[in-house]
């Protein structure tokens, strides 16, 4: 009878261990706890391996993608004179979002534009998805009389999320900048 129960103790406690392990892993929809600066990171390489697959030569220099601006969305840079302006374009409450960054083509005959935000709590994702939303509204009014084949990229756009991770890519291959967003959040 002790053998039983000894048996049955340890087999509940096992379970347990189980689901809580599991659940561990699976931290808000299988997102593991990570820097968005980790995901920028490859996106930069991503596009940097593009651009020169087009002929343009160190297109990753220093960390800083050549002919693209590029800013943190939750703290202006003084020393970037974008800064303020993406910031007030995209009109995000800091408050809503732990992090955030976007990568935005320089050249006004490229639609390209990456923003990648952290939503500070699960609360505020459906008003960031909103947010990332009007920013495509804005961006089919740019370019849908303008340049056909950017209208075309805008209109491919991605918009995703994984837990209070989120992503808006405009790009010419989105999915290959997706696959890194989702090999990140694994």
């Amino acid at each position: 009878m002790k053998k039983a129960l000894y048996l049955t103790g340890m087999i509940v406690i096992a379970l347990f261990t189980l689901i809580g392990c599991s659940a561990g892993a699976n931290n808000k929809e299988g997102t593991a706890n990570i820097s968005l600066e980790e995901i920028v990171k490859g996106i930069k390489e991503k596009i940097a391996e593009d651009l020169e697959a087009n002929g343009v030569q160190d297109a990753l220099k220093d960390g800083v993608l050549q002919a693209y601006i590029e800013s943190d969305l939750v703290e202006k840079d003084e020393n970037n004179p974008n800064s303020e302006f993406l910031m007030e374009k995209l009109n995000i409450d800091p408050n809503d979002i732990e992090e955030g960054y976007i990568i935005a083509a320089m050249m006004n005959v490229n639609s390209d534009e990456i923003i990648l935000l952290k939503a500070k709590d699960d609360s505020k994702v459906d008003g960031l998805i909103e947010v990332l939303k009007k920013e495509k509204e804005a961006q089919v009014t740019t370019w849908e009389q303008y340049l056909p084949d950017q209208y075309e990229k805008v209109n491919n756009n991605i918009i995703k999320v994984k837990g209070p991770y989120l992503i808006y890519i405009t790009y010419e291959q989105p999915e290959k900048l997706e696959k890194i967003f989702d090999e990140k959040l694994k």
